[in-house]
């Protein structure tokens, strides 16, 4: 009987490193060839990924220019607005001055629409 259980213990420790030696064998080829895929994924990736770097890159230039344009036509409404501003003051001011006489003769210039009560 103790042979029997000697050969039992031997066949139980030979099935388990059977298992453990072809398990070992399978993952450690299925490790390589995830270890030898990843870097190539990756390199991938990198290129997609520089590739739309670039074209965001010249997107933001071209809004930059966009932006500049703009700031331009911006710059010269403002200046047009400022001299408007400066000749509505100089023809404000210059009526302030008038005389009652001045300002009767200012008037009577403009013509009015009056309507028959």
């Amino acid at each position: 009987m103790t042979t029997i259980v000697k050969n039992n213990w031997k066949l139980i420790i030979g099935i388990v490193l059977v298992v453990v030696v072809v398990s070992s064998y399978l993952f450690s080829t299925s490790n390589l060839q995830t270890v030898s895929t990843i870097p190539s994924l990756l390199e991938q990736e990198n290129k997609e990924l520089l590739a739309r770097n670039t074209a965001l890159n010249s997107k933001i230039l071209d809004l930059k220019l966009s932006a500049e344009s703009l700031q331009e036509i911006i710059n010269g409404k403002d200046q047009q607005i400022y001299h408007l501003k400066l000749a509505l003051d100089e023809k404000v001011n210059r009526i302030n001055n008038f005389s009652i006489l001045e300002l009767e003769r200012f008037f009577a210039r403009l013509k009015a629409d009056s309507l028959p009560h």
